[in-house]
């Protein structure tokens, strides 16, 4: 496969899975903010969105203030904002148009429409249709794009190079929820209300990575700050979990790879290095510094990519 065709899919990938997280982050943290408790302010659910999205400092740099419109616009309608959904759907488009031969008439006509239907909504259309009716709409285009990807494509190059991008930033993006929700925990001031702002944000987290039920399901107890880290950290049966998509990304560099000989260094050693480390570590070492883990983590990830980049997709 030449390497313009990989780096088109693999961005393709990336920018469908960062427009779905984001959107979803947006969306639990927005409605779980009206009956959130009194001492959670709006603007501090606000903040985590940018937060999450990276996307805090530009915002106060254009804004005075945090604005609820302002912010569902920054996020979602922005074509100059590099995270905003508009802009990761355009781009998606343009990265899917650029390797149109390779995946399936199915999948192309989806993301052309996703992207139609992201181009055309304006902060008026949102006010007047609700938060709801756009989030849902974007997480339903998510969801059909990805069952076109899983049902249309031949388990090829093609299909490998898609799945290294989405299990990439599907990793980084549970990992920057995470470390954002953490933040959001340490705020919480030491008082009678601790544990229910506790539960509250921790709710949120699962909630916005999909793994609420399936937690509850698996603990058979009420969610709790180390019962969710290790779910999504070290869980390999979560397809939502850090330990998943390592395994996930190591699958598919195994697939692309043409090294037999895995040397110090190399994306495959790094991919093998990371699932390795991860898989022996225990949640007790986790909750020792919990964000120099992630951050650690992401770091690590941020190097494969680099690695990935190098060696397959630059041309």
């Amino acid at each position: 496969m030449l390497a313009r065709i990989a780096n088109n899919l693999f961005w393709m990938a990336r920018y469908l899975e960062r427009s779905e997280h984001i959107t979803r982050y947006a969306q639990v943290h927005y409605f779980s903010s009206i009956d959130a408790p009194l001492s959670i302010k709006r603007e501090s659910v606000l903040e985590s969105v940018l937060q999450m999205a990276g996307a805090y400092t530009d915002y106060v740099n254009k804004h005075d203030e945090l604005e609820e419109t302002q912010v569902v616009k920054f996020i979602g309608l922005d074509d100059l904002n590099p995270i905003s959904v508009r802009y990761s759907i355009s781009r998606a488009r343009e990265n899917a148009r650029g390797a149109r031969d390779s995946i399936s008439t199915e999948l192309w006509e989806t993301i052309n429409t996703y992207y139609h239907y992201t181009n055309s909504i304006q902060a008026e259309d949102i006010a007047e249709q609700g938060m709801y009716e756009y989030t849902h709409r974007i997480l339903q285009y998510s969801s059909i794009v990805n069952g076109y990807i899983d049902q249309s494509l031949l388990r090829d190059e093609t299909w490998s190079i898609i799945h290294l991008g989405q299990h990439i930033e599907r990793a980084v993006q549970i990992m920057r929820m995470i470390v954002t929700k953490l933040m959001d925990l340490n705020r919480i001031p030491n008082n009678h209300w601790a544990s229910t702002l506790q539960l509250f944000e921790i709710v949120n987290l699962l909630k916005s990575t999909e793994t609420y039920d399936m937690s509850k399901i698996f603990y058979k107890d009420v969610p709790n700050a180390t019962y969710t880290l290790a779910f999504l950290t070290l869980n390999a049966q979560c397809p939502k979990s850090i330990v998943y998509n390592l395994q996930q990304i190591k699958d598919c560099i195994d697939f692309i790879s043409d090294d037999k000989n895995v040397k110090e260094g190399s994306l495959e050693f790094q991919a093998n290095k990371m699932l390795a480390t991860l898989s022996f570590t225990t949640i007790e070492e986790v909750a020792k510094n919990p964000l120099a883990f992630y951050y650690e983590c992401l770091n690590q990830l941020y190097k494969l990519s680099d690695l990935l980049e190098k060696k397959y997709l630059t041309y």
